[in-house]
């Protein structure tokens, strides 16, 4: 009789997810939330250093997972956009303050702060004051949808959200890692790479090789690789304004 092989430890975690209600933990909350054999199966204990537990989950997100990087730690959740993670807390916590909206949420401060303000530019969030002249958030009904739109449909905020990591990891370098700048937005990789071929595409951003040897397994996987295997390690962003200045004379 064949033994069913075991589901691997990205399984384990959406089931844990669905069990929960939750879209994201903490790696700490799923290892202790993991039952040992589960663990075991990946050479984990109950015991297991974090980076540990990161390390036998990043071969096993697949389309569902993603690990998140948080002020203070790092996340293990459902594959989302930062507008989805931000307006899902909202929703559930409505009138809080952007303070308290953003504890706990798997994103860091400057990537929040960005997300929270494109939602309120775009409409999909509004700001009210309470009797204590506090403002608290709340969603917008009919606006979720926008905020799921792809990069390709003309996503303008999405380019300045890019444009805005690039001259806050860069402190006006001109040559800006990508990893740095993948980091530090922290969305989806699907999204991330389509944003990037669409700048180029655009010749607003180029693209540079490099030596990878000074890069960690997870830099250089953060990195771009394109169709044809080429490494980029870095970019410098051109701009608009700089189209068709070579063929001036």
């Amino acid at each position: 009789m064949e033994r069913t092989a075991p589901a691997d430890i990205g399984q384990h975690i959406a089931d844990l997810l669905a069990k929960k209600g939750k879209s994201w933990l903490t790696v700490t909350q799923v290892r202790n939330s993991l039952n040992v054999s589960a663990l075991r199966s990946h050479h984990l204990t109950k015991t297991s250093r974090p980076s540990e537990v990161l390390n036998a989950v990043r071969p096993h997100t697949g389309r569902r997972l993603m690990i998140y990087k948080g002020p203070r730690t790092h996340y293990i959740g459902l594959k989302m956009s930062p507008e989805t993670m931000v307006l899902e807390k909202i929703k559930q916590h409505p009138g809080l303050s952007s303070r308290k909206i953003g504890k706990d949420l798997p994103l860091l401060k400057k990537a929040y702060i960005a997300c929270l303000n494109r939602l309120i530019a775009e409409g999909a969030v509004r700001c009210t004051l309470n009797d204590a002249h506090g403002v608290g958030l709340n969603a917008v009904q009919g606006k979720e949808k926008e905020t799921e739109k792809p990069p390709s449909q003309a996503r303008p905020d999405y380019r300045s959200a890019f444009k805005t990591a690039y001259d806050e990891t860069g402190r006006g370098r001109h040559f800006v890692r990508i990893h740095r700048l993948r980091e530090y937005l922290n969305w989806p990789g699907d999204t991330f790479d389509t944003l990037l071929r669409e700048l180029m595409a655009d010749y607003i951003i180029e693209l540079h090789g490099g030596d990878p040897s000074t890069l960690t397994a997870q830099q250089i996987a953060d990195s771009f690789t394109d169709k044809d295997g080429t490494l980029y390690i870095t970019l410098t962003w051109w701009g608009k304004e700089n189209d068709g200045k070579s063929e001036k004379t």
